[in-house]
């Protein structure tokens, strides 16, 4: 039971009746107390319109106050009939003899007709004001009770809300003081009062809401545009849904790479126990996985289309029914999003959003989640376009390896971490082909272009996760390892490229070969050279390679080999 302000823990606004007092309204009988009657009604009136969007409770607890205030009334009282008829909620309660209603159980007063509540639940029943005086009805616990604490009779006034609630406001008098003269008009105009002060009440509220939501969409997509990682963006998302919005979770699911299982990338509860269940929940996109492959959002998915609301799982079909202890039952519904980066391709990710009951998804919520599902998409797309435009400037077109720019880039970042690397160091090796003019000249460019891209997926496919082959021009290309233990397994590296490149090459009827020179730069850790700078001793490096070419041992130097002045030192050899 909520009584708003207890009188019993602190003082009454108004001075509370002395004993042998004559009420004030009851000295005051005929024009003066009807018009006290009105300026009392026309300044709780004034309440209704200066706190519109305040909580119900405290603005009817104030009207409660003005009538004990200046009615000199005992008792006045606010309730409201709870959702199945589960009893009367108190929202509002004031006087001198609110220790009437207290300790009650609304659960017996629901069951026992003669509870103190009776009054006002009687009222309900006929949805007409009732008007009782104690010393003339039938003798009930709560008459007893009454007069115990010395009321003498109680007006009963329900109203209704626009969403089909209903209240009741009661006055109750003193033994020896009568109830205010409430004629049938006056009764009918304050139900009205009181049921307005309700409706423009959730209207304004609505409107705040409304507010929110377009406050919550715009920051929801100034988040999408801002983050630059996708996964950093969904998990700001999924806050603000929570923070801004009724919804108990939200979180975003995408595809497992090469499987039907469904992740969740990013998540947000006002709950720990079920943020705790969804960290942990298995899903599937094959319908015949049971109970993973039941839930509404792989439904969602395979039909490519929003859903809900709707339990997460079918009933009997959830996790909590498989393993109980490790899935705990779902909250009430879910909405679930597909997220599209283009109309004919398939679902990128999933946007669900739960709430305890499904009369949160309301209209304007369900608007403002179908405004952020396509905010997200085209988010993505735009990522995805992004990412298209930035491998363009940073791929080769030809080949499809990385080019100049994207090398120099990744060479400053290798060099980054050699630089600590007091075990292993960093190998460059600029390469050209060697016979790729007579092949270019004798069968056409198309031929050469084919020979470019056969040997930069042969050595692609060769190479470890750390390394990198780039195209640098032309027939030019570069190789960049990391953690390389000694010179050794360098030069073993560098042969089975050698191999690679040298392997003859099929040219529709005809078969190729083309052999390859080498330049090669060791960076130690330590090394205070920069990118631009090592790229010019194994391009060096090169050069003589391939003047050597004739009279060599090794297709490839090393730019440690040549003299201060960057000319080979045959005397080496």
């Amino acid at each position: 039971m909520s009584m708003g302000n207890d009188p019993a823990s602190s003082p009454p606004r108004f001075q509370p009746l002395r004993k042998g007092r004559t009420p004030r309204y009851a000295q005051g009988q005929g024009r003066d107390g009807h018009n006290l009657l009105l300026r009392t009604l026309l300044d709780g009136y004034s309440l209704f319109l200066e706190d519109i969007q305040g909580p119900a409770g405290r603005v009817f607890q104030n009207f409660a106050d003005l009538l004990v205030g200046r009615l000199d009334l005992p008792l006045v009282m606010v309730s409201t009939l709870l959702p199945d008829d589960q009893g009367l909620q108190i929202v509002a309660l004031s006087g001198r003899a609110a220790a009437y209603l207290r300790g009650f159980d609304s659960g017996d007063e629901r069951q026992r007709g003669g509870g103190v509540l009776y009054p006002a639940r009687a009222a309900l029943r006929q949805d007409a004001p009732l008007r009782l005086k104690i010393a003339t009805t039938e003798v009930l616990p709560w008459v007893e009770r009454a007069r115990r604490f010395h009321l003498g009779g109680c007006l009963q006034i329900p109203f209704q809300d626009d969403g089909g609630g209903r209240w009741v406001l009661s006055l109750y008098c003193h033994e020896r003081g009568r109830l205010p003269h409430f004629s049938a008009s006056l009764t009918e105009q304050l139900r009205k009062t009181l049921r307005q002060f309700l409706e423009r009440r959730s209207d304004a509220r609505e409107l705040l809401r409304l507010r929110r939501y377009q406050s919550a969409a715009l920051r929801v997509q100034q988040e999408l545009l801002r983050e630059k990682s996708s996964e950093s963006s969904w998990q700001r998302l999924v806050e603000i849904l929570v923070n801004e919005t009724p919804v108990s979770s939200a979180w975003v699911a995408a595809r497992k790479s090469n499987t039907s299982l469904l992740a969740i990338r990013a998540l947000a509860s006002r709950d720990a126990s079920h943020l705790q269940t969804l960290q942990g929940l298995d899903l599937s996109l094959d319908p015949s996985l049971w109970p993973q492959g039941q839930s509404c959002v792989g439904q969602a998915w395979r039909e490519r289309r929003p859903l809900g609301p709707a339990p997460l799982f079918p009933p009997g079909d959830t996790p909590a029914a498989a393993d109980p202890q490790r899935h705990p039952p779902p909250l009430g519904s879910a909405m679930v999003w597909p997220i599209f980066i283009s109309e004919n391709s398939e679902p990128r990710a999933a946007l669900v959003v739960e709430a305890d009951h499904s009369q949160w998804f309301n209209e304007a919520l369900r608007n403002l989640l179908t405004q952020i599902s396509e905010s997200f998409s085209l988010s993505l797309e735009q990522r995805e376009y992004q990412r298209r435009i930035e491998n363009l400037a940073l791929m080769d077109a030809l080949t499809r390896l990385p080019n100049r720019r994207y090398l120099e880039q990744w060479l400053e970042e290798s060099l980054a971490r050699n630089h600590h690397n007091a075990h292993n160091c960093l190998a460059i090796c600029m390469l050209d082909l060697d016979g790729f003019k007579a092949v270019n000249d004798h069968y056409g460019h198309a031929a050469g272009d084919h020979l470019l891209q056969e040997i930069a997926t042969r050595v692609q496919q060769s190479l470890r996760s750390n390394d990198l082959f780039a195209r640098w021009g032309g027939d030019e290309f570069v190789l960049v390892m990391e953690d390389m233990p000694d010179r050794r397994h360098i030069e073993e590296a560098l042969n089975k490229i050698r191999l690679l490149i040298e392997d003859p090459i099929g040219l529709g009827s005809d078969t190729v070969k083309v052999g390859t020179s080498m330049g090669v730069c060791v960076c130690a850790g330590g090394s205070q050279e920069n990118a631009a700078g090592f790229l010019r001793q194994a391009d060096s490096a090169l050069y003589v390679s391939k003047r050597r070419k004739g009279r060599r041992g090794r297709v490839w130097t090393f730019s440690d080999e040549l003299d201060a002045g960057g000319k080979d030192d045959l005397t080496r050899y």
